[in-house]
């Protein structure tokens, strides 16, 4: 497995924002509790104001940046998995393309073809008809038109880079990687898959496709290099 980064680092730098966010909150509400504790009559009464009045953001920014961090997690489980793959496969982490909203979590370049995968670390009953998904009951953003979006955006972006070289179809995963979780799903609108599972689809996958390793090389780096922060990191040959 080859593995190249594009060094967008979206999920890392929404991490750094949210810690930022979450300092500056909890300044806010130390200094509030100072004021309240030693100050006069009216600033007792502002500094216990202030501090009341940013705990309902300091419990907001502490659950985004829950999800974040598990977000994190699972994009790194996923890509530490798929580094078992053969030297004949390329691995893009975190992409970010002019047509999505957001980043691509992996983009998967080799025998398999082109696969965009989206990795979830949800727990609970997870349910998909279509492409309408629910989490223990809750409604949520259609996981499957997420994965889709950035199928579409790097099919598009291919294209028009390597007409003759670029797949007339990218394919679409989502994967869970929390041991926690229960599927449900019908009739899907992208492969929807466990962690454990996610090796053999993408060796399925490869029997169906068979891109040439060449092609496959091209692909990966043109990706790479629409990056505003490309740099290839480094080919990463050693797997655990």
């Amino acid at each position: 497995m080859r593995v190249l980064r594009a060094g967008g680092r979206y999920l890392k730098g929404r991490e750094q924002r949210l810690w930022v966010a979450l300092g500056l909150v909890v300044g806010v509400a130390a200094f509030g509790i100072i004021l309240a504790a030693s100050g006069d009559g009216a600033s007792r009464w502002a500094g216990g104001a202030a501090a009341l009045g940013v705990l309902p953001l300091g419990a907001s920014i502490a659950r985004r940046l829950a999800s974040v961090r598990k977000g994190r997690l699972g994009e790194r489980l996923v890509a530490e998995l798929l580094r078992r793959l053969p030297d004949d496969y390329w691995l893009i982490n975190d992409i970010t393309l002019g047509r999505t909203r957001g980043n691509i979590d992996h983009v998967l370049i080799g025998p398999c073809g082109v696969v965009v995968i989206e990795t979830k670390r949800l727990a609970g009953r997870i349910r998909c008809w279509g492409d309408e998904w629910s989490v223990n009951g809750y409604r949520r953003k259609s996981i499957s038109r997420q994965v889709n979006s950035g199928a579409c955006a790097v099919r598009y972006f291919l294209i028009e880079r390597y007409y003759d070289l670029a797949p007339r179809w990218v394919e679409s995963i989502v994967v869970f990687t929390h041991p926690l979780c229960r599927l449900e799903v019908n009739w899907p609108r992208t492969t929807v898959v466990r962690y454990s599972e996610l090796l053999q689809v993408v060796l399925e996958l490869a029997k169906k496709h068979r891109m040439a390793p060449a092609t496959a090389a091209r692909l990966a780096e043109s990706l790479v290099a629409s990056q505003p922060e490309a740099g290839v990191a480094r080919d990463a040959r050693d797997r655990p």
